[in-house]
């Protein structure tokens, strides 16, 4: 039965009752927004594009919510840039300070990656602060170093809930993937996301299997009957059409000698 749904929510959004909000996406990109969308209400779906990216589309009278949702939880996340990305492609004559700069930042997006695995947090980013030698600070025969190792998180956790990490594991975590980084120089911040809710007036009713808002169930229902119609006058095509080459068949067979 709710794949009879989905084919009738297809069909609708191909009459023009929906509108695709978000292009070029990869599946797992896809699945996160359809997910989000789903949990307040908004019936969305995705599909494969001809470049084998997937678009999502959701109905008209949802897309401006849905892409307010989208921007208050950062969605569609960019791609994490780590070591295998960032050293995939090496320069030729790479300098240290580009060779530096490409490691922290490939450093910085490994660590982002992990914390967003976390379940509950919606976005990270991580600043790093190597630390780099002087070699003109010489105590006895180590070399102080002239910017000590620093690190700063900013993680945006969904609303309404608790924070799915302890600050505590968070500095554990960052300083343990990061050389000569100590616990104590690391900052972490935690912001939550802007909550999304239903809109005002706009109470999730059911239908069928589904659930959507008020607004989006009368669109779905006028698309429904505009469905139904069509089915209708197909079916009575084909009916016609049927009995119109039995007739001559019939005559066909009468006139032979």
């Amino acid at each position: 039965m709710r794949r009879l749904w989905i084919v009738v929510v297809s069909v609708l959004m191909a009459l023009g009752c929906s509108m695709p909000i978000q292009h070029g996406l990869d599946e797992t990109a896809a699945n996160d927004i359809l997910t989000s969308l789903t949990r307040i209400g908004i019936q969305a779906s995705k599909g494969r594009e001809d470049d084998g990216t997937f678009a999502i589309v959701v109905p008209k009278a949802d897309a401006l919510r849905a892409m307010e949702l989208m921007r208050s939880l950062g969605l569609p996340r960019g791609p994490r840039a780590g070591f295998g990305e960032l050293y995939k492609q090496p320069s030729l004559v790479p300098t240290p300070n580009e060779d530096r700069a490409r490691y922290m930042e490939a450093l910085a997006g490994e660590i982002a990656r992990t914390l967003e695995a976390v379940e509950g947090v919606v976005q990270a980013r991580v600043h790093l602060v190597l630390p780099e030698a002087d070699p003109l600070a010489l105590d006895g025969i180590d070399g102080k170093p002239r910017v000590a190792a620093q690190a700063a998180v900013l993680l945006k956790t969904r609303a309404g809930r608790s924070v799915p990490i302890a600050e505590s594991e968070v500095r554990k975590l960052v300083a343990g993937s990061v050389p000569g980084l100590d616990v104590a120089a690391v900052a972490v911040v935690f912001t939550p996301a802007p909550e999304i809710s239903a809109a005002p007036g706009a109470s999730l009713v059911a239908v069928g299997p589904l659930t959507m808002t008020a607004d989006s169930r009368t669109s779905f229902l006028v698309g429904l009957v505009a469905v139904c119609a069509m089915l209708a006058v197909l079916i009575g095509l084909v009916l016609l059409l049927s009995r119109r080459l039995a007739a001559v068949e019939r005559n066909g067979v009468k006139e032979r000698p």
